[in-house]
């Protein structure tokens, strides 16, 4: 049986060095990298080393856990998220399942249980405890009847995929967009990528076009104008 590859976000250090030897002393589990979450190479770094599952502590960043998140699922997203926290925030935990996180899983659990845990997301499976399932699939389902009530085409974006959407609208190119959201070039890439998907286009003119006939308009700073790649 091929071994899960996992990278860890960190911002504990010692910890997550810990976590990376209790793993891999269980057997079945194979650390390709760690980074702390604030880490700007963070996207590219995943995307080299390929992991088949990215354990993340966004707990400390409060409400740019989503960005995180996102940062990591855009820089490889055939590989699974799983949240590796001491947090049991219910909010957090939502936010989390809306990135694409497949588990939430305590860092106090056994290494048998989190290689469990670790081996079932690459198989499909979904982890969340109980006391924050429940909220987490009520918020799940809210987010579905507000973007029917809406009817906006924006609304299956999420939000950093719009920033990089106002972005092109601006006319911007993929590196000037990188710079202004902190990004890889590549995270951009695959953002944009994401875009085209989502809206059904296939150029950075159709989604252009269409996000501002959805009412989205350029900021007082805008880019060159040219729709450029």
């Amino acid at each position: 049986m091929n071994p899960v590859r996992v990278f860890f976000v960190d911002d504990q250090e010692l910890l997550a060095e810990a976590l990376a030897v209790r793993l891999s002393a269980a057997g079945g589990v194979l650390v390709v990298g760690r980074a702390p979450t604030t880490d700007p190479g963070l996207g590219d770094a995943v995307s080299r080393t390929r992991p088949h599952v990215v354990a993340v502590d966004p707990s400390p960043l409060g409400p740019g856990a989503a960005d995180l998140l996102e940062t990591v699922t855009a820089a490889m997203p055939g590989c699974r998220l799983v949240v590796l926290t001491g947090s049991s925030d219910p909010v957090l935990a939502a936010t989390a399942a809306r990135a694409g996180a497949m588990a939430w899983v305590g860092k106090d659990s056994s290494a048998e249980h989190l290689v469990g845990v670790l081996r079932g997301v690459v198989a499909g499976k979904a982890f969340f405890a109980p006391d924050l399932l429940g909220f987490v699939l009520g918020e799940l389902r809210n987010d579905l009847t507000r973007g029917r009530d809406s009817g906006g085409p924006l609304e299956i974006l999420s939000a950093r995929e719009r920033d990089v959407l106002l972005g092109i609208v601006e006319g911007k190119r993929g590196s000037q967009i990188a710079a202004d959201l902190f990004l890889s070039v590549n995270t951009v890439r695959t953002h944009t990528h994401n875009i085209f998907s989502k809206l059904k286009v296939h150029s950075r003119l159709e989604a252009a076009s269409l996000a501002r006939s959805a009412g989205m308009r350029p900021r007082d700073s805008v880019g060159d104008g040219s729709m450029a790649t």
